[in-house]
């Protein structure tokens, strides 16, 4: 992997521990943006590898669905994920939402799928 991509890997990995802790400690909307950036950092991660790179989130994840989901690369459930937790995180953001437990567990974990799978994406 290039040392930028690894930076990308490393503060996505960082971003996903960061979000598993702020999810115990029951900062539950806090969780759920912390799991988005993990993932964001993953894809900007695979994109790098391939020399892409795009300057806005949704640039990033044009490219990612370009390059990954459509040509069946990478799981579209986790995609879509993806986009779900970049509207949860948005609401957290920007209303000021506040999400469930039950919500923030699903992005933490599919953030923690996500990471890993595009990991093994890149190194398979």
């Amino acid at each position: 992997m290039s040392p930028r991509s690894e930076e990308y890997f490393s503060q996505a990995r960082e971003r996903l521990t960061v979000s598993q802790e702020a999810f115990e400690a029951g900062h539950f909307t806090v969780a759920i943006s912390i799991a988005y950036y993990a993932m964001l950092n993953a894809a900007r991660a695979a994109l790098s590898e391939d020399e892409e790179n795009a300057r806005t989130h949704r640039g990033t994840w044009m490219l990612f669905r370009e390059r990954y989901v459509l040509t069946d690369a990478f799981d579209d459930d986790l995609f879509t994920l993806a986009q779900h937790a970049q509207t949860a995180r948005e609401e957290g953001d920007y209303e000021a939402a506040k999400h469930s437990e039950q919500l923030a567990r699903h992005y933490v974990e599919g953030a923690g799928r996500f990471v890993a799978e595009t990991e093994r994406m890149l190194n398979g």
